[in-house]
């Protein structure tokens, strides 16, 4: 085992901190500009659970739910209250449940009512809280590059911060046995720590037994530990000062969290599955069984039961009994991704990804009641015509259900494609857009056996959405922009035009002869498409961020575009689009519809969102504009190393945050207050765990005082 030769902590005291910290006041995340939130179904992921018996409290996207399991295994939803963002980590205890937010922060809750809990407070952090234990009224959180946070929280509504330990990588767990304290910092390896003061938390051990360390499980002398891709490591910590690797047992995908049941360890992650160990003799782990996950996050222990977060694929329910190996029991679906909608007098219809297609009431946006829910592990897009709902499924092609009675809809046919993405549908015709072999006409007058007919076929690129308007199709093709095709013989597509929007084109949209065009990171292109034979684009706008669906109603232009959320562009002239409105989410914002003043926003992560777009919301026209930032980063491309430099007009928070194309945070350089002026901060290149990032483009988002800039730089190894 190789000691760790560099590493910076600093432990913080009370008295260090200038006296404990109260939190923050309890704020709403969304900001709006000539929008306001009418209606929130909040429905997302599954990353977090706690188990209380059979009794468990789970993170749905934004929502806290307790959530009740009968002995079949049969879930019913008890309470729920929505938080500012994506619930990540749940620690319960006694009536209270302690609740890691994303890029929020801590939000303590009431659950002494489950039917109605209650939020008590928010305490900020500037980054992901990973994991969550408490104990004596102390709570420790895994705050990332923030580091160890001890809080004081027996005044529920009042936490107040009295210690913290940092280093220089990212803190992924955290694992309390007595006085000692267990720290993964990924490859930043093992900290141990005596926190028989919690005030003032001191470094017993930094140790480096493997590269790369996230969760933990500590079982008497012994540590378990998971080791991302080099499977499942134990240790002996009889002396915490020199914890000593015993074994590894490798396990294929990458391992990220272990939980102890006895002598039973649950081992989960990503690709691994769910994996159980018989630990009764710790230094030689028997294999149990598994269930083959494609995500699953940390187990959460009940009565007779266990229950697994599936993140988009929501919360298993999961039995062993005697020797025998894990059996599914029960499942509790969520929100899973939520990509595109369709909306038919008053319901929204919801392809949600993993979790199938989402059915839901919308004609009162302030209460907004799920009618049904049909289960896919793919849905991407959906087309609703009559009873007939048309759903892209990705791998699963096409299916065509009947909605007729929306609260049990009924697959009543299907057609293969590899990877279904988008549908537009014309009388008895369905243009299918695949984005693995290109368009698929296909003749659904009978709906049991729909029928491909004609094809425009491109092996090799990348078809993301499809739009239509009379005989003409409008393709986005990502890396190679807009095609158009003429469809009046559904039977032979006739290509007629390409126009190469230098951008990732991935959402279209069509009005008359204008044609919108969502370019990834390079904005939005209008497209003037009066002769469909020579396309001309009129203008263009950079919506930062990564421009993905969009919906063109008069003289608006509405844009999903993460990780922003919703940008309203006048389009009174097409050749100067103006910036008119914008409405933030806490997730990735996948697509809009627009329906006279009411605007649906869907959100990957934080589920549906209807707004009132009202221009009289806005800023006086008055009001002075606010002055750029002027981000910068030299060099770019760059390695590993890059410096960025900006202008603060006036003092206050600076969130500097590196984000991938597809909106997935994966470091943030800085979040603290800076004076007004020029500023520049170094960034090598890294995770927030600490890990290198790969090459590839990044965008650098830069956020001051209401303020935004983003950048687009490139990592070169």
């Amino acid at each position: 085992m190789a000691r760790i030769r560099r590493f910076v902590h600093i432990v913080l005291s009370a008295a260090a901190l200038g006296g404990a910290v109260p939190c923050a006041a309890f704020e709403l995340p969304n900001e709006a500009v000539n929008f306001k939130a009418l209606g929130h179904w909040p429905n997302g992921a599954c990353y977090a659970a706690c188990a209380l018996g059979n009794t468990v409290v789970t993170g749905n996207g934004a929502a806290l739910e307790i959530v009740y399991f009968g002995d079949a295994g049969d879930p019913v939803l008890v309470g729920r209250t929505v938080l500012p963002s994506e619930v990540y980590a749940i620690a319960v205890v006694g009536h209270y449940a302690y609740v890691g937010v994303i890029d929020y922060g801590l939000v303590i809750v009431d659950i002494s009512r489950p039917d109605n809990p209650q939020q008590l407070s928010l305490h900020p952090f500037p980054s992901r809280v990973y994991e969550i234990e408490v104990r004596d009224d102390f709570a420790y959180l895994a705050v990332g590059y923030a580091g160890l946070r001890i809080l004081d929280v027996s005044n529920r509504a009042l936490p107040l911060e009295v210690a913290r330990y940092t280093t220089e990588n990212s803190v992924l767990e955290v694992d309390l046995d007595g006085d000692t304290a267990y720290l993964s910092y990924g490859a930043g390896g093992l900290h141990v720590l005596d926190i028989g003061d919690p005030r003032h938390p001191q470094l017993i051990s930094a140790t480096m037994p493997w590269p790369f360390i996230t969760g933990l499980s500590v079982s008497g002398d012994h540590l378990f530990c998971a080791l991302s891709n080099a499977g499942l490591g134990v240790l002996d910590i009889s002396d915490p000062a020199a914890p000593q690797p015993v074994l590894t047992v490798p396990i294929s995908g990458i391992v990220w969290d272990t939980v102890l049941d006895g002598h039973l360890l649950y081992v989960t992650g990503f690709s691994c599955g769910f994996n159980v160990f018989d630990v009764l003799v710790p230094t030689a782990p028997v294999y149990r069984g598994g269930l083959l996950y494609a995500s699953s996050l940390k187990t959460a222990v009940g009565h007779d039961m266990l229950y697994v977060p599936t993140s988009p694929n929501g919360l298993r329910a999961v039995r062993i009994t005697g020797d025998g190996p894990p059996i599914e029991f029960g499942r509790y679906d969520e929100g899973g991704h939520s990509m595109k909608m369709d909306l038919v007098d008053g319901t929204a219809y919801i392809a949600a990804r993993y979790d199938g297609l989402r059915i839901l009431d919308v004609k009162d946006p302030a209460r907004i009641r799920e009618l049904g829910h049909w289960y896919t592990n793919h849905a991407r897009d959906v087309k609703v015509d009559g009873d007939l709902a048309f759903v892209a499924a990705e791998q699963d092609g096409l299916r065509v259900l009947d909605v007729s009675d929306p609260s049990a809809p009924v697959e009543i046919g299907h057609l293969y494609s590899p990877y279904a993405s988008g549908v537009v549908k014309r009388g008895n015709t369905l243009f299918l857009a695949d984005r693995v072999i290109g368009m698929l006409s296909i003749d659904v007058s009978d709906p049991t056996q729909p029928e491909v007919i004609g094809s425009y076929q491109t092996i090799g690129e990348t078809l993301l959405d499809i739009a239509g308007r009379d005989s003409y199709l409008y393709l986005a093709y990502g890396h190679n922009g807009l095609r158009i095709l003429r469809v009046n013989n559904p039977a032979a597509p006739l290509f007629l035009a390409n126009l190469d929007t230098d951008g990732f084109s991935q959402g279209v949209d069509v009005q008359g002869d204008l044609v919108a065009v969502a370019d990834g990171a390079t904005g939005v292109r209008l497209v003037h498409v009066g002769n469909p034979s020579s396309p001309i684009e009129l203008g263009r706008y950079d919506t930062k961020g990564n421009a993905a669906g969009l919906d063109i109603q008069g003289e608006h232009l509405y844009v999903a575009s993460y990780p922003y959320g919703l940008i309203v562009l006048d389009i009174k002239d097409p050749t100067a689009p103006a910036w008119a409105g914008s409405f933030d989410t806490a997730g990735t914002a996948q697509s809009v519809v627009a329906r006279q003043d009411l605007i649906y926003l869907v959100d990957m992560e934080d589920g549906l969102w209807i707004l009132d777009h009202d221009e009289a919301t806005g800023v006086d026209e008055g009001a002075a504009p606010r002055r750029p930032l002027l981000l910068a980063a030299h060099p770019n491309p760059f390695n590993p190393t890059t410096r960025f430099t900006f202008m603060l007009h006036a003092p206050g928070r600076a969130e500097l945050a590196i984000y991938t194309p597809d909106g997935r945070r994966v470091a943030r350089p800085h979040d603290a207050t800076l004076p007004a002026g020029e500023h520049a901060l170094t960034w090598q290149g890294t995770a927030d765990d600490g890990r290198p990032l790969p090459s590839g483009v990044y965008l650098a988002r830069l956020m001051s005082g209401g303020v935004k800039d983003l950048l687009k730089i490139t990592l070169v190894r």
